[in-house]
């Protein structure tokens, strides 16, 4: 979903400057993106252990958080 070309150098540079240690997955196509309704980046996906999306969204650092801690209190 990078407007540039390269793609996972964008993703790697935007996870280095916000310090994300997470696994990131990039979706180039943009299928993935279409479908779960996300139309710009920086997007937050929040993934259970089973794979399954259990949120989207939470652009800001408090509604990150909050929505990593309603997850893990599951």
């Amino acid at each position: 979903m990078w407007e540039t070309r390269d793609a996972r150098e964008e993703a790697l540079a935007f996870a280095g400057v916000w310090n994300v240690a997470g696994t990131i997955l990039l979706d180039e196509a943009g299928d993935y993106a279409a479908a779960l309704g996300i139309t710009g980046v920086p997007t937050n996906v929040l993934v259970d252990a089973r794979g399954v999306v259990r949120a989207v969204g939470a652009a800001t650092p408090a509604e990150l958080e909050k929505a990593v801690h309603e997850l893990l209190r599951e």
